[in-house]
């Protein structure tokens, strides 16, 4: 029989965090985030890029997603930011843990 502890010990392993990712993969995603935002102009592309630039962690990198479908709906309409922004979600594949990765959506058609 399995004692309590062990169960738990066993759970508390099983989904371990992905190891913190390089420096040069950090700047990786974090170029191509500021790639995608300089193709447009303004004051909030200005304050996302600069906040994209001083980040210092893949969780950091991530959340600042939603800042950049933010400004690129003002720009572009909610459809085609999510589109643009498919290249960055791919990105961190692999290197956030398993709960923060984004899930896919399902609209229920009426």
């Amino acid at each position: 029989m399995v004692s309590p502890s062990s169960l738990l010990r066993l759970l508390s392993f099983s989904a371990r965090p992905p190891a913190r990712p390089s420096e040069r993969t950090i700047q990786h995603v974090r170029d191509a985030m500021l790639q995608l935002l300089q193709r447009h102009e303004g004051q909030s592309f200005h304050r996302v890029a600069q906040r994209i630039q001083y980040a210092d962690e893949m969780e950091c990198l991530w959340y600042l997603r939603q800042d950049m479908l933010a400004a690129l709906s003002e720009v572009h309409g909610e459809a085609q930011a999510r589109r643009e922004m498919r290249q960055i979600n791919e990105l961190f594949k692999g290197l956030l843990p398993q709960a923060m990765v984004a899930r896919p959506h399902h609209r229920f058609a009426s």
